[in-house]
């Protein structure tokens, strides 16, 4: 069981650190799309044409959400690596692996994605694969069949006396 455990955390690290990479890389490729739709704004704040609470209070924020997706994504890598090692905490990291999943998919169609884009999910199963693996046989050690008995104590320790001359122990 113990080679099963090592098997899900090292399922959940090596996704963890897949997820954080793609999801810093494609951060940083949409960082300039950012400050392309920010700075006119942020200018207009600065003359005292418009507040910045006006500006948000009327933005379109779908235009937001792959941004969120993938700062979800990169805390979502960071929980799991830091939580890898505690069974208990990497549970939880599956519903939000498999919620993120979900939230891809329901941005395209699977049938119709590319390969990359399907790739693009195998850090989010690995997380919750090795979650799964990891809880599953840390209960099951944990659990009533496999607690380790303690070895019974060892018998009184007697001196050695082959021919009983000393006389019965007590």
């Amino acid at each position: 069981m113990k080679t099963i455990e090592a098997t899900g955390r090292r399922m959940v690290f090596w996704g963890a650190l897949l997820l954080m990479g793609w999801a810093v890389y494609e951060l940083s490729i949409r960082f300039q799309e950012i400050v392309i739709w920010l700075s006119p704004v942020f200018s207009l704040a600065r003359d005292g044409q418009i507040t910045l609470w006006d500006y948000f209070s009327r933005v379109n924020w779908g235009r937001l959400t792959t941004h969120l997706f993938l700062i979800l994504c990169v805390l979502l890598g960071i929980y799991a690596l830091l939580a890898r090692r505690r069974p208990i905490l990497i549970l939880f990291a599956v519903p939000m692996a498999i919620l993120l999943g979900v939230l891809f998919l329901g941005s395209t169609s699977v049938m119709t994605a590319s390969l990359w884009q399907r790739l693009k999910l195998l850090p989010l199963a690995l997380i919750a694969a090795g979650g799964l693996l990891c809880f599953i046989s840390a209960s099951y050690i944990s659990g009533p069949r496999g607690k380790k008995h303690n070895p019974k104590a060892p018998p009184a320790a007697r001196p050695y006396d082959p021919f009983r001359m000393k006389g019965p122990p007590e």
